[in-house]
């Protein structure tokens, strides 16, 4: 009998070669819940608690480079229509897990993935750049492409304070790379007024390089009550959107927020749910 023919009572042979048939891709949710931070550096203070809030819900932990990052996937992802992730930069002194626990109360109903990138070296206290901290996304999202159902999914990249300031150049260094992000949320973080920009940006500057931004997508919050720079934030995020727009950004919105103070953009429901919705609404 030929190998892959019908049986005589009626059973069926394995499929072999190009006939065979192509293995489910394993469910993040279950990835996810594997990767229980081999290698990852102790969690200490707040983020431990957070840390273990993560794992208890399903997510995880993993390495990349030096660094880690951190995953989770809500229990609709499997059966959403239209996957989205939100890739998280923390803010200076935070981590991964602080930013999951800010944003998973407004993930979760809309079915979206979190992924968090740590950037901090915990022990020097010095800070990656943004040509590494986009190589290192790049390696945990072709990761995640490769070890779990994420195909067709979309993915938006969300910087808080410092990680909003890192998020200029990195979203640069993706427009002419892989083009991963279809948006950057820009939160309440850029430069300094009057100050020196990154070098990356610098460099844009200095070559003139109008066409630097073209195809990238922001949208930007700001409270005026956040004076972390010394001066209503509101006003750094303004020079920045006017920077950007320079250099051939859109910027959709940048949301002023009369009360809003630092880190208040997870605690203003109309923010949130604006924001969330106009990412839901790029084609």
């Amino acid at each position: 009998m030929a190998v892959g023919s019908a049986t005589a009572c009626g059973g069926s042979a394995t499929a072999t070669g190009a006939n065979a048939a192509t293995p489910a891709p394993t469910s993040c949710a279950s990835w996810a819940a594997t990767q229980r931070g081999s290698g990852v550096s102790t969690a200490i203070g707040p983020t431990l608690a957070q840390r273990q809030a993560l794992l208890a819900a399903g997510g995880g932990v993993k390495t990349v480079a030096n660094r880690y990052y951190a995953m989770w996937f809500p229990a609709a992802w499997a059966s959403s229509p239209r996957r989205r992730v939100l890739v998280s930069l923390h803010g200076t002194g935070g981590a991964p897990e602080a930013e999951w626990n800010d944003w998973r109360q407004h993930l979760e109903p809309r079915g979206w993935a979190f992924v968090g990138l740590l950037y901090l070296d915990v022990a020097t206290g010095n800070y990656d750049d943004d040509a590494t901290i986009y190589a290192n996304l790049r390696t945990a999202i072709s990761e995640l492409s490769g070890s779990c159902d994420v195909a067709g999914a979309s993915y938006y990249l969300a910087g808080f304070s410092r990680g909003s300031a890192m998020g200029f150049p990195v979203t640069y260094h993706d427009r002419h790379d892989r083009q991963l992000f279809r948006a950057t949320l820009s939160n309440a973080g850029a430069w300094l007024l009057g100050g020196e920009l990154y070098p990356t940006l610098a460099g844009i500057e200095r070559r003139a390089e109008r066409s630097a931004f073209t195809g990238s997508r922001f949208w930007m919050y700001c409270g005026e009550r956040d004076f972390e720079h010394g001066y209503s934030m509101c006003d750094e995020m303004e020079n920045a959107r006017s920077w950007v727009l320079a250099y051939g950004a859109q910027v959709d919105r940048l949301y002023q927020n009369p009360a809003g103070d630092h880190g208040s953009l997870v605690h203003t429901p109309d923010a949130t749910k604006a924001l969330l919705d106009y990412f839901e609404g790029i084609p």
